[in-house]
């Protein structure tokens, strides 16, 4: 008989997925449509929209392999909307260029998460993942922490608003010989929306939910302000 020393490195088994049940479900359905146009006077266009949604399902497999924790083993997304569009006019006999650009996205999902200890002392009676599980995560230290997502995929939280923007520039075209040049300005953000980017994700504990979180929630980053830039673009 052999035994394994005690500093030997694991030895990894891979295999697939379905040795331990059925395959995962994984697919999109929606619409896409795109429109684009070239007139006479001058005048391109596009402008599109893409409806959809994503379905996975891991119920089968997820809590033999990937955690005791199968609540979002299966997500539904609800339908979404994107719409997007380009127009660009260049006004005749002055030679000004006149374009925009518009953006139209759907509301974010937001996410909770709830670091707990692995350990604490005095166990049982303290709230640690060991006192929960009666054993330590496959892979973490006695030392470090778990995070328990609070927001699942039956219980959706999103940031309540589209997020809308448009950008525009304006540009007089000089010609010498097979030589163009634009001088223009361009100008982001032209509503100046401050819309919220991200968010903070980690939901603080607090005896009796006093805190309500503590920051989480508060919005870590914002769109762009409405800028101003001045451009030269040689076309030869």
């Amino acid at each position: 008989m052999t035994s394994r020393a005690a500093n030997e490195a694991a030895r990894n088994n891979i295999t697939f997925e379905t040795d331990f049940g059925p395959e995962r479900t994984n697919y999109w359905h929606g619409v896409d449509v795109t429109l684009t146009g070239r007139l006479r006077q001058g005048l391109t266009f596009s402008a599109g929209t893409s409806t959809g949604r994503s379905v996975q399902d891991n119920c089968a497999t997820t809590v033999l392999i990937d955690s005791p924790d199968p609540r979002n083993c299966r997500d539904v997304d609800p339908f979404q909307t994107t719409l997007r569009g380009l127009a660009s006019y260049t006004i005749p006999r002055i030679d000004v260029l006149v374009s925009a650009t518009l953006r139209s996205q759907p509301e974010v999902p937001r996410t909770a998460g709830w670091p707990i200890p692995n350990t604490c002392t005095p166990e049982p009676s303290c709230l640690s993942v060991r006192s929960l599980l009666g054993r330590l995560p496959v892979g973490s230290n006695a030392g470090g922490n778990t995070t328990i997502q609070l927001i699942d995929n039956d219980h959706r939280l999103f940031s309540a608003e589209r997020r809308t923007q448009i950008d525009m520039r304006f540009a007089k075209i000089l010609r010498f010989g097979a030589t163009r040049t634009d001088i223009g300005v361009d100008v982001g953000n032209l509503l100046n929306t401050n819309y919220a980017t991200g968010w903070e994700s980690t939901y603080q504990y607090s005896v009796g939910n006093t805190a309500q979180g503590g920051t989480w929630n508060d919005p870590t980053a914002i769109y762009t302000p409405r800028f101003v830039r001045l451009n030269l673009t040689v076309n030869f």
